[in-house]
């Protein structure tokens, strides 16, 4: 059983995502005041209150870096690590901890991006989380699909370094800084 994370628009730097509950719920925002800074807020429902889980740095003159909660941003290459392929055209993988230990790679497969873990005790590779980019009719007007992060309901527990590397992953690939996810539709 898996939970769909639905994403309010194609934008990832100003979007909702949540489930159709509501019980996950994040807000990103980019403000126009501040647009080298965006922030990834999530909503407590028992609290009614949003709280801070990440903020990204994407100035001009310095390398982009990434805060959890509030702690000293670091670069972002040493939060999402590239792990390259040794086969040509087969591309390479973003690798992430989650800070309990757990290791996890986004790959491409299926045509969408995948998340599998890449922890020892781990027996199959099947994705835990799989991106799906939105869909149009004929390429141009209505959406016919919304974009959305499909999360198995084990990791939906934390999912909140899952979505921060899912925007690291992609903020890369569309700047065209991702060779390696370029066959990604």
């Amino acid at each position: 059983m898996s939970q769909e994370l639905t994403f309010t628009t194609a934008s990832l730097f100003n979007a909702t995502i949540s489930s159709v509950s509501d019980a996950i719920y994040f807000d990103i925002q980019t403000p126009e005041w501040e647009p080298h800074l965006m922030t990834v807020r999530r909503l407590d429902p028992r609290a009614g209150t949003y709280e801070l889980t990440a903020c990204v740095r994407n100035q001009a003159d310095k390398q982009v870096a990434v805060s959890m909660y509030g702690g000293e941003f670091e670069p972002e290459e040493q939060w999402v690590k590239k792990v390259g392929a040794t086969i040509p055209g087969m591309g390479s993988r973003g690798q992430f901890d989650d800070g309990e230990g757990n290791m996890f790679t986004w790959s491409v497969g299926n045509g969408n991006l995948e998340l599998c873990s890449t922890n020892e005790g781990v027996k199959t590779k099947r994705a835990i989380a799989t991106f799906y980019q939105h869909k149009q009719y004929f390429m141009v007007g209505m959406i016919s699909q919304h974009t959305c992060l499909e999360i198995d309901n084990p990791v939906t527990e934390s999912p909140d370094t899952i979505i921060l590397s899912l925007l690291t992953i992609e903020r890369k690939r569309r700047a065209g800084k991702l060779a390696c996810f370029a066959f990604y539709p």
